[in-house]
């Protein structure tokens, strides 16, 4: 299955979680039932590292190493191929930062 991001979400922007969790959705129901998924990111102009990481990481923890097998990402720029592979060998710090921030976030603002 190919996945045009632009055409997905109407927009050449990523950078909700919202949408990450939306698109994880569709990717992971798709990896469930054996097929392959290419994620096509012609036309994106722009990404933010905690969009990735939501996507990213909720895929790696549910597929493991398969993932790399089943998931394939076209027409990405250098600099998203680069914050991807930065993603992946910096989780633990990003997941930590990530999650001090949404901590400090529901203290402030939630409570």
């Amino acid at each position: 299955m190919k996945i045009k991001l632009k055409n997905f979400f109407k927009s050449a922007i990523l950078v909700s979680p919202e949408k990450a969790l939306t698109i994880y959705s569709e990717i992971a129901d798709t990896l469930k039932s054996k097929k392959e998924v290419t994620l096509d990111f012609e036309g994106i102009k722009a990404t933010t590292l905690v969009f990735l990481f939501v996507l990213f990481t909720r895929l790696w923890k549910e597929f493991g190493k398969e993932l790399k097998n089943k998931l394939s990402i076209k027409n990405a720029s250098e600099s998203l191929l680069k914050e991807i592979i930065y993603l992946e060998k910096n989780y633990k710090k990003l997941h930590d930062t990530f999650h001090g921030v949404h901590n400090n976030f529901q203290l402030a603002y939630l409570q």
